[in-house]
């Protein structure tokens, strides 16, 4: 593994150990890479990495997937906004919160980081209707939380199943109907005029040997849920998903981040 790295202070009888594989690839079609990820406040696009994680009981950790859109470089532009701005909300997120104060200071987020982006993308040319999907995990000493914000996807992989654990901000999801186009969406950041975040608490809910998924649409339209399900149980590796991807057609940005619970 390349690196390995400890957020946060000493070692102790709380630590949790992660293995993470992250990888942000621009796939077979398009010419640029909107998708953008965050993990341990380093970002990624078009670039891979491994590393071993150690977090306190004191840790602050992120790992995001941010999936671009927009024409001209829009996409690019509003992934890497909202991403650079969760690394800096993490930073200086006050110490000491409850859950509700947390989620409270997640949505001012969100209505903040929304504003934003859609006050560039009436400024800037090119950069018109750009927004950007958020999902992924967040670490706060012994809270451990699941936001979502569009389609982008988490899964958790226990015991050989695949499990989705975000719902996807979809029309097709919404409205029950197949026939509609599954990248239709009515939630993004900078999309229409409000975003709202799903947080789910995952507090005492992983388990050792637990596997977890985040990835943008580009992985999830390409392989259903039972070939990735197949790979996991295969050849667990953020290479071979994006490989399979690929051979299916590749046809957007494919990004994945995998963590895996060693101790």
């Amino acid at each position: 593994f390349e690196i390995h790295c400890r957020i946060n202070g000493c070692k102790n009888n709380d630590t949790m150990l992660l293995k993470t594989e992250i990888s942000s690839d621009v796939g077979c079609v398009r010419a640029n890479n909107e998708d953008m990820i965050l993990c341990g406040g380093d970002f990624f696009r078009n670039r891979s990495s491994k590393q071993i994680v150690e977090l306190s009981d004191t840790a602050r950790f992120a790992a995001i997937v941010a999936d671009g859109m927009g024409g001209h470089g829009g996409g690019e532009f509003a992934s890497k906004i909202a991403l650079d701005n969760f690394d800096d909300f993490i930073l200086h997120l006050l110490e000491g919160l409850n859950e509700d104060e947390i989620a409270s200071s997640l949505k001012r987020w969100v209505d903040e980081t929304h504003r934003l982006i859609l006050k560039k993308s009436n400024e800037l040319p090119g950069c018109e209707g750009m927004g950007s999907t958020f999902c992924g995990l967040l670490f706060l000493g012994e809270m451990v939380f699941a936001l979502n914000v569009g389609d982008s996807r988490l899964y958790r992989f226990r015991g050989g199943i695949l499990k989705q654990l975000t719902t996807d901000h979809s029309i097709r999801q919404l409205t029950g109907d197949s026939s509609q186009d599954k990248n239709m969406i009515y939630n993004s950041l900078g999309g229409g005029e409000s975003a709202f975040i799903d947080i789910k608490n995952l507090s005492g809910q992983m388990l050792t040997e637990d596997m977890y998924l985040i990835c943008s649409d580009g992985l999830s339209d390409m392989l259903p849920d039972e070939e990735t399900e197949r790979i996991l149980n295969e050849n667990p590796s953020a290479e071979a998903l994006i490989t399979a991807a690929k051979n299916g057609g590749g046809r957007d940005n494919v990004s994945v981040i995998l963590l895996k619970i060693i101790g």
